[in-house]
């Protein structure tokens, strides 16, 4: 009688974990999707599914003890773009699977902790503290002495309840947003530090670290959602190919996921490169990031799928080290459609630019009829295009028709997804 095929839990049945689903298979393995929503795609794409909300153990491992006493070939647990360590822990230790411990998720998940432990193992970082109110955050903001800071939730991801503060009458109202965005109430004041930022993921199987993602975070432009920090995605390669800069980062991201004591596993990074003081962690995230960094900017850049390794170690298996050396250099952009907020009545997305061979991925995330929101966190972004080509400019000619063809009409007035002042 022939072993059952081996399966990998996936927690989320979302687009941001479509990628991972399609990969596993590759790899021959059967997959399970778990997701509170019963419409995810997720769970259409996997062998097994459930509409559970993986947050709720008890009814999460319920369902899995039923899987395995079918014969199911549970070996594993992961997931990429939610920031859920702490589960992944949880689910992975009553199974004796290979994950993250519980205290790798506790510091991945709190913001404040995560920069302690860093401070106290030396990796560098802003200045930071926590704050409970706008008196303690003009104390600190005085006491640092800097130009601006950037208040936040201890326990939110995806630039949520975030804002960097200018001038003081900002703040009662920035510690409020924070507050209302976070879970706990626990606020994290933090120097903001000017500088080009990174965004790194590094594998690691028994403290060997390799960071075949590095990509250039886009900041520039963005102004006009000040105080909110938003994101416009990313270059590939970054600016730093090839320097001391970079292998100064990738040494500080490493050792930051040796600090948050990811043993084997993955550490999703965003470093600061301050021209003083050098690279600095602002953050990292003990997963696999979401949107399309590790399934789309790095594999087409690249050539690399490290989520192929993610999936081995989650499964107890030593990554393929020879499969995240990079075989290509081609460039690569993603970037975002910021339109008004209002009724969506119609859109144009042409044919033709679709259809470009730069053009891997144009992607709307609301359709005639819906309420856009503000657009106030990563979020509520309204759509995505991801671009290749030889070199900058002719990517960022690309970005330009796609920003300039691309086209929402709200409210009666037709409108382009560029960012506001773009």
């Amino acid at each position: 009688m022939s072993e059952p095929t081996p399966c990998l839990l996936v927690l989320g049945g979302s687009t941001d974990q479509l990628f991972m689903l399609r990969t596993a298979r590759e790899m021959g393995l059967r997959t399970a999707c778990l997701d509170g929503n019963a419409r995810a795609p997720g769970l259409g794409a996997a062998d097994l599914a459930a509409a559970i909300d993986f947050s709720d153990l008890p009814a999460v491992f319920a369902w899995l003890d039923v899987q395995r006493t079918a014969g199911e070939a549970l070996q594993g647990v992961a997931t990429m773009g939610s920031d859920v360590p702490h589960l992944v822990a949880a689910i992975a230790a009553r199974h004796g699977w290979q994950g993250p411990s519980e205290e790798t998720g506790r510091l991945a998940t709190d913001k404040l902790a995560m920069k302690e432990r860093f401070a106290a193992r030396g990796v560098g970082v802003p200045r930071f503290g926590t704050v409970r109110d706008g008196g303690e955050v003009r104390r600190l903001w005085q006491q640092w002495n800097c130009r601006q800071v950037v208040i936040k939730p201890t326990d939110r991801a995806g630039s949520r309840g975030v804002r960097v503060l200018e001038r003081d009458d900002q703040i009662d109202e920035a510690v409020a947003h924070a507050r209302s965005q976070g879970r706990s109430g626990d606020l994290l004041l933090e120097e903001f530090v000017p500088g080009p930022q990174i965004s790194t993921e590094t594998i690691v199987w028994r403290g060997r670290a390799v960071t075949p993602g590095f990509a250039d975070r886009l900041y520039e432009g963005m102004e006009s959602f000040h105080p909110q920090i938003m994101e416009n995605g990313g270059w590939l390669p970054s600016r730093f190919a090839g320097t001391d800069t970079r292998r100064q980062v990738e040494a500080l991201v490493e050792a930051a996921a040796a600090a948050l004591g990811i043993d084997s596993g993955v550490g999703k990074g965003d470093v600061v490169v301050c021209p003083r003081r050098g690279p600095l962690m602002i953050e990292m995230a003990a997963r696999l990031s979401g949107g399309d960094f590790s399934a789309g900017l790095v594999p087409l850049g690249t050539g690399v799928n490290y989520v192929r390794a993610v999936i081995d170690i989650a499964m107890g298996r030593e990554p393929d080290w020879s499969a995240l050396h990079p075989i290509r250099d081609v460039t690569v952009a993603n970037r975002y459609f910021f339109p008004p907020a209002g009724h969506l009545e119609a859109v144009e997305l042409p044919p033709d630019f679709r259809a470009r061979p730069g053009v891997v991925k144009l992607e709307l995330s609301y359709g005639p009829g819906d309420a856009i929101p503000p657009i106030r966190s990563h979020g509520e972004r309204a759509g995505v295009m991801v671009l290749t080509g030889p070199d900058r400019a002719a990517v960022q000619a690309l970005i330009d028709e796609g920003y300039g063809r691309v086209r929402f009409r709200i409210d009666g007035k037709w409108h382009t997804g560029a960012p506001p002042g773009a």
